[in-house]
């Protein structure tokens, strides 16, 4: 076998293959061989039919076409993609061989593949230095929200209001048909949340304990499918009204709401967990920051497979995430304004950056010459089982199932990006241009 390698597109290679008609016979024989068992022909029993029969029932030429295309094709293609060291990202499409009987088989392949990256310098890569501060502010807003979660509900006399909590009876018809999913009894509903309809935060503000209400509403889109623009006739008895009262901030409510003895011991606390939230918020940050500007440097010609197949994973999670929240794709778009071919345009602007990224950490790790150990690939597996609650085998299991690199492979863009970071120059922000951190 005999074959050559030229690059047709800087995103594809066309491999030539010539075959010798020695080489050739191997693959004529196993075709006859199978053929013999597939093929009934009376008199014979399976797999016992000669040769020359088998010729004389589908012809030389069938069989031969056959075995080329069943055979020696897919056999030397192996070959020559090895003897090259081509890493194929997508099937071959091979065009027609050319054969005739006791001459040289020729073909020629052609299949997508990484494109040659010309890296330009990854270290000392530019960027402004993320910032981050934890301020008291922070540190109060989550004292407030542990207050709030502590605090206690108290019966008041005085007529509701917006925040307060009334405790009712709640029935909801259409004509004459109860709508279950929106009765309730004991029903401990906050005035002004307006996760029923507005109307009822309208008709319970300035009500008392024993207060009877009926009123009618038109269910919002919220109220799903079946129910949405249905007017509904709603009875509200008023049980009891209800004020929260938030606890004071002293010693007794960090007791009581942590495991700490003291006030300060629980501020310090609170702004040690802000202070670590904000250094994951930082160091992922710089790691987005150092790749853009990379990335902005760099030409990069996409693999179509590649590209396709992460906007098809992109477009699913995607589905996915409007059907946890209930919504499909025309209640999402009406929300945000945009059309279909918005959505799918940003999904393959996500879907190509996210291809170039791949390639370039994967560019920069084969320049380091970064390997993986298999004790790097166990502690990622670990790792991966308990973030999702699974025993280590079961994961190891499932990636073996599937792409059984993908680990190495995440491995690797980790360390490039990492070694990119390490050695990145962080310029200092300009002035008032710091971040406000997440809480």
């Amino acid at each position: 076998m005999r074959s050559t390698l030229e690059p047709v597109e800087p995103t594809k290679v066309r491999i030539n293959v010539v075959v010798e008609p020695d080489e050739l016979r191997p693959a004529i024989d196993r075709t006859t061989r199978r053929l013999s068992r597939e093929v009934r022909v009376p008199g014979f029993r399976k797999g016992k039919v000669p040769r020359q029969v088998i010729e004389a029932r589908i012809g030389r030429d069938a069989l031969l076409a056959e075995a080329i295309e069943q055979e020696a094709v897919p056999e030397f293609y192996a070959k020559a993609i090895e003897e090259h060291g081509v890493q194929p990202l997508s099937r071959a499409k091979v065009e027609p061989p050319s054969y005739e009987d006791g001459k040289p088989l020729e073909f020629s392949a052609t299949v997508e593949v990484k494109p040659e990256i010309e890296l330009p310098s990854y270290r000392g890569i530019e960027v402004e230095r993320p910032t981050l501060e934890v301020t008291d502010e922070h540190v109060d807003a989550q004292l407030e929200r542990l207050r709030d979660r502590v605090a206690q509900l108290e019966v008041i006399g005085r007529p509701l209001t917006g925040g307060d909590f009334a405790q009712i009876d709640l029935r909801a018809t259409h004509h004459t048909t109860e709508i279950p999913e929106l009765t309730r009894s004991d029903f401990l509903y906050e005035v002004g949340s307006g996760t029923v309809v507005p109307k009822l935060d309208e008709e319970l503000e300035g009500k008392r304990k024993g207060d009877i209400l009926r009123f009618n509403a038109t269910l919002p889109d919220e109220a799903g499918e079946q129910l949405a623009g249905r007017e509904v006739t709603f009875q509200v008895l008023v049980k009891e009204a209800k004020t929260k009262v938030l606890p004071k901030l002293d010693d007794d409510f960090a007791q009581e709401a942590s495991e700490f003895d003291t006030l300060d011991e629980l501020k310090a606390d609170l702004r040690r967990r802000l202070e670590d939230a904000a250094a994951g918020q930082l160091a992922s940050e710089l790691e987005t920051r150092v790749l853009q500007a990379y990335l902005d440097q760099v030409e990069v010609p996409l693999p179509e497979s590649l590209v396709h197949d992460e906007l098809h994973y992109r477009a699913n999670r995607f589905a996915q995430q409007l059907g946890m929240m209930g919504a499909n794709l025309d209640q999402y778009l009406e929300a945000i304004g945009q059309t279909s071919d918005d959505v799918e345009a940003d999904l393959r602007a996500q879907s190509e950056r996210a291809v170039k990224a791949q390639l370039v950490l994967e560019a920069v790790a084969d320049a380091e010459r970064f390997e993986v150990s298999d004790q790097e690939v166990d502690a990622e597996i670990r790792r991966q089982a308990q973030r999702v609650g699974r025993d280590p085998e079961e994961v190891r299991g499932a990636l073996a199932e599937g792409r059984a690199g993908v680990i190495s492979g995440d491995i690797l863009r980790s360390k490039a990006l990492a070694l990119m970071v390490e050695h990145a120059v962080q310029r200092d922000p300009a002035p008032d241009d710091e971040s406000e951190p997440k809480e």
